[in-house]
């Protein structure tokens, strides 16, 4: 049973109270938009260790690299181990596959040679998408904070409750 149903709310039984369904709301934004706070550039010099890399595969990459990621990955992302000279040295984070899923890795290591990948670019923070971001979520804050009240300010009761006639108790 629902809280809300517990307390006489006005729910149905198999819904999930109003409250609840926008927090869902909520939190799946903030999810997208965490990571829509990234580009990916194509790289145009040797990147060095550390930097975190995409690599498109192409069709021989994911022939030779399928018995270790998966037969139908598309891209690997992972932070770069050395500089590449005809082999990405990798620690991957994620690995993308044709049908849109994605699996999170912890840091494994895996080469993938230069003439497995279509395609490399390189995860870097977008300072437009984040400043963009933080003003409309200061702005959702703000709209929150007004809608709801939460500042004080407000003017006093009108009622100043003292009761009235009736009966008096001793």
């Amino acid at each position: 049973m629902f809280r809300d149903q517990q307390r006489g709310g006005l729910e149905s039984w198999g819904r999930p109270p109003v409250r609840r369904r926008a927090r869902g709301c909520v939190l799946a934004f903030l999810l997208g938009v965490s990571s829509g706070c990234y580009v990916y550039p194509p790289v145009v010099s040797a990147p060095s260790p550390g930097t975190e890399l995409r690599l498109d595969l192409n069709d021989r990459g994911r022939a030779a690299l399928g018995n270790k990621i998966g037969a139908s990955a598309v891209n690997v992302e992972g932070v770069l181990k050395s500089p590449p000279d005809t082999v990405y040295e990798l620690g991957v984070t994620s690995v993308t596959y044709m049908r849109g899923e994605a699996s999170k890795w912890s840091g494994e290591p895996l080469a993938v040679s230069r003439d497995y990948v279509a395609n490399t670019t390189q995860r870097t923070l977008s300072k437009s998408r984040t400043w963009l971001t933080a003003v409309v979520m200061a702005a959702a804050v703000g709209a929150l904070i007004a809608s709801r009240g939460l500042i004080g300010g407000g003017s006093p009761a009108s009622d100043p409750g003292g009761g009235g006639g009736g009966a008096s108790f001793r």
